[in-house]
């Protein structure tokens, strides 16, 4: 039980991939407008990233590493992630009528998410089992919620406060992640 609270911690903050590896830091700044917005997306991507990892866990062990066919498993793992947005979006249509059309209009921003591939591709090196795709799943997912929910309360404190010109928008709020991302690097040497 402590290595699936170690492992969230460790990749929700320690080893965030938006901060380490800067994937999904278009959709950090893009999304991160109102907290509603931030929420929606945060949660819709935590939810892609713990359907996604298991699914193509399963499509790696049952149908790439058996067939030999390793040369299409970025095909694989690009199919993975679109069945899975597209069946999400029907089973919401037909189950939450209501919420489907406020999570209609991120089904193209999911899409293009460049972390849900990413954390495909770094998850392949590291799984070992199905529940671990799962645990990375979530705690990447958790990771990236956190961030963009963090992204999103700086922002709307940024714009209430006298910032230099040249500094306005976009840099300065590129200049407090790269501090924030310190700080949470900070927490990689305590044991």
């Amino acid at each position: 039980m402590s290595e699936f609270f170690g492992l969230i911690f460790s990749t929700a903050l320690v080893n965030n991939l938006v901060l380490t590896y800067l994937v999904g830091l278009d959709l950090q700044v893009a999304a991160s407008q109102r907290m509603n917005t931030a929420w929606l997306v945060g949660l819709a991507t935590t939810y892609c990233l713990a359907i996604c990892l298991p699914c193509v866990y399963l499509i790696e062990h049952l149908i790439i590493i058996p067939l030999a066919l390793q040369y299409l498993d970025l095909l694989f793992y690009v199919i993975s992630i679109i069945v899975v947005v597209y069946a999400s979006q029907q089973l919401m249509q037909r189950l939450l009528p209501l919420m489907h059309k406020q999570v209609e209009s991120l089904v193209p921003i999911i899409l293009i998410n460049s972390i849900l591939l990413a954390v495909i591709l770094l998850s392949r090196e590291q799984s070992h089992s199905f529940l671990y795709a799962l645990q990375y799943g979530i705690s990447t997912g958790i990771g990236f919620l956190f961030l963009l929910v963090v992204l999103t309360s700086l922002r709307e404190r940024i714009d209430n406060k006298n910032v230099p010109i040249p500094f306005r928008g976009l840099p300065i709020l590129l200049i407090t992640l790269g501090i924030f991302s310190m700080g949470l690097m900070g927490l990689a040497g305590l044991k």
